[in-house]
């Protein structure tokens, strides 16, 4: 059973300034080691989050807690409810255009139906609210690594914040999917925050996150949820703007955040129009029949 009360004011990390180039950044793979952002994630209070590359665009590092001992009634701040509902790390790279997000959890699906319950990435961008199908399954037993284009779950969770159940989503609704106007699932512990997307006759998709939930692959104590995806449908006309990302078990009891600002160069190409297309031909070809005249009187 959790006891646990949601806080009123939650941390966020504001991360500024222009992303690395792609090809000056350190390359990630996405696959839910996150070796290549310099973090460590290890069972037994051994996870490291506090010296993350240098090199890899990082705008934002948000380290809430990594207490993998606490029980059910064990407080791992901000929050109680002990490591089945304790989110850990959120960091945010960009490079070029691309955006990578990663986020550590205690929880998993082999913590039991009754304790495990992820949510969605939900984003505030300047196109609206955004939002990231994470999946999970059922638990109850070892899950095995999610990717993009694995069914997503959505999770029925009681007042107080055990998963009583769970459904498949629209069958559009996959992991990894990308989605505008959709409908948000708040949590059960006030004061609500939109934690599941359900998506609706007027939903967009946007696309789809190159995406990794290792769920227990990587460690007995954790699960790593790793993606990237394309700044550019997010972004304002002139690829700029401010970047809200917030990431919840589906109980809501504890949350990682990140805020960005983003600064994407946008290349455009500009065709001539057809009257000035046929005045710089014209051009050309003067320009040509006047040397040759001046080669033949020579």
């Amino acid at each position: 059973m959790r006891y646990s009360l949601k806080p009123l004011v939650f941390a966020t990390t504001l991360g500024l300034g222009v992303a690395l180039s792609a090809a000056s950044a350190s390359a990630i793979t996405i696959d839910g080691d996150l070796s290549d952002w310099g973090i460590t994630v290890a069972d037994g209070n051994s996870s490291n989050f506090s010296s993350p590359s240098p090199t890899i665009g990082l705008v934002s590092s948000f380290i809430e807690d990594q207490n993998d001992s606490a029980g059910a009634g064990g407080y791992v701040g901000p929050n109680y409810g002990g490591q089945n509902y304790d989110a850990e790390y959120m960091g945010v790279a960009v490079q070029g255009s691309m955006m990578y997000i990663a986020i550590v959890s205690g929880q998993r699906p082999d913590n039991g139906l009754s304790n495990y319950s992820p949510g969605d990435i939900y984003m505030t961008t300047p196109v609206g609210i955004v939002g990231i199908e994470v999946g999970g399954g059922i638990g109850g037993g070892a899950g095995g690594l999610i990717t993009e284009g694995d069914a997503g779950t959505t999770h029925n969770v009681s007042s107080t914040g055990h998963t009583l159940s769970l459904a498949s989503t629209d069958a559009a609704q996959t992991a990894g999917s990308i989605w505008a106007n959709a409908n948000w699932i708040q949590d059960p512990i006030a004061p609500a925050s939109p934690v599941q997307m359900d998506i609706n006759g007027a939903s967009t998709k946007i696309g789809d996150a190159d995406f990794a939930y290792t769920r227990n692959t990587q460690t007995n104590q954790h699960s790593v949820i790793e993606l990237a995806l394309d700044l550019t449908n997010l972004l304002d006309e002139d690829g700029n703007g401010s970047i809200g990302i917030h990431w919840s078990p589906a109980c809501g009891n504890d949350i990682v955040t990140a805020l960005i600002n983003v600064s994407v160069p946008i290349t455009t190409t500009e065709v001539p129009e057809p009257g000035s297309a046929l005045v710089w031909l014209v051009g050309v070809g003067m320009i040509g029949a006047m040397r040759a005249r001046r080669m033949m009187r020579s």
